[in-house]
């Protein structure tokens, strides 16, 4: 097993050192407007911090809940250059960086190669490649041309995790209406595949009922163009969408039985759907396919990274690389950026630190680690 020593302190330098030579580039206007960002300030989620190159989608799926969360269906480029998101992703203390750093993924709430935004997406790409060097993830429905996938290769130097949206052959009118067809999106898998990507297929959300009779001749279908790796995921259902689904004529009685209750307001209910991933996880060794169940298990595979996730035991991600720390540097750490810290008890899979450190210190210590950072302030 590689072994791997981490040091905090050179981390934390590392981090500062990249600011500063980001901070360099840009003008005292540009500093406070990346300082001001979301990007600069935004707590990552368990798979790693959400990358915005837009705000709003001009896709419109039937299904998705991103006018719920207060974003429009009619996309803008995210107002931000290359080196200003660069700089705010550099700043969030919050975020580890490096080659073993925090996960990047890039895409949520808008769709990264709309028109408008496309040349934006391989800005900020490339900027992240050439500063931050953290393992870093894209999802897309849009249609990618050999151009654009040779073109992605070179900006990214190679290194990307790439997820390809497909949910749908039979209902993709209806439920992806404006998204191109899903026999361009094959296409694209295709066009990736040949620019020396390994793609992978996307099959989020589940919509029980609906789309999940469809895997077998999805996975049948990209088996045909090369791949053979697929990411499944569970639907989030709004008020909204439930409506929408139901006006379409859709059969929507499945999807009301596997939720506790309707949603409230904007409320998002996430579907249940273990049975179906049984079902589904059958289907995927028929064709001898991998799944995965969480879109970090891929970033994780395909950067040779281990997840500080007690979840990577269940889903078998990448775990070949040992981490070594000293935990009496932790403490000093901790002790020159003010926190006092009791004890901190080191176990497999988490470190439970007895003090008053904050959450942007206990994000940063759990990507560095790659443990869960227990914090137990009394």
């Amino acid at each position: 097993m590689k072994e791997l020593k981490i040091s905090v302190f050179k981390e934390s330098e590392r981090k500062k050192s990249i600011a500063t030579k980001l901070q360099e580039t840009l003008s005292s206007s540009e500093v406070e407007e990346a300082k001001n960002d979301w990007h600069a300030k935004r707590i990552p989620r368990p798979c790693g911090l959400t990358v915005h190159t837009g705000i709003g989608c001009d896709y419109a799926c039937t299904y998705c809940y991103i006018p719920d969360m207060g974003f429009p269906f009619k996309a803008k480029p995210y107002p931000l250059s290359g080196k200003q998101l660069t700089y705010a992703i550099s700043i969030n203390p919050a975020i580890s960086l490096g080659n073993y750093g925090t996960f990047l993924a890039f895409g949520s709430v808008t769709e990264p190669f709309l028109n408008i935004s496309k040349n934006k997406t391989f800005e900020y790409l490339k900027n992240a490649v050439e500063y931050l060097k953290n393992p870093t993830q894209i999802s897309t429905k849009s249609y990618l041309s050999k151009e654009d996938a040779f073109k992605l290769k070179e900006v990214v130097k190679g290194k990307l995790s790439i997820l390809v949206t497909i949910i749908t052959l039979k209902h993709h009118k209806l439920l992806e209406p404006k998204a191109p067809s899903p026999r361009e999106r094959f296409e694209t898998l295709e066009n990736l595949r040949k620019a020396g990507f390994n793609p992978v297929l996307f099959f989020r959300p589940i919509i029980p009922g609906i789309n999940d009779l469809e895997f077998e001749s999805i996975i049948s279908e990209a088996l045909s163009y090369g791949v053979n790796r697929v990411l499944i995921g569970s639907l989030r259902i709004s008020r909204r969408t439930l409506m929408k689904l139901g006006s379409m004529g859709l059969n929507v009685s499945e999807i009301e039985k596997r939720i506790p209750r309707k949603p409230r307001g904007k409320e998002q209910i996430t579907v249940k759907t273990y049975d179906i991933k049984l079902r589904l996880q059958k289907v995927a060794e028929k064709y001898g396919v991998k799944l995965y169940y969480q879109a970090c298990q891929v970033c994780s595979e395909d950067f040779n990274v281990p997840c500080w996730m007690p979840c990577t035991l269940k889903y078998k991600c990448t775990r070949g690389i040992n981490v070594i720390y000293d935990v009496n540097e932790i403490r000093e750490f901790l002790k020159t950026q003010g926190f006092h810290v009791r004890k901190i008890v080191d176990k497999e899979f988490s470190m439970e630190i007895h003090g008053n450190i904050d959450k942007y210190t206990e994000s940063f210590l759990r990507w560095v680690f790659k443990k869960k950072v227990i914090v137990k302030k009394h």
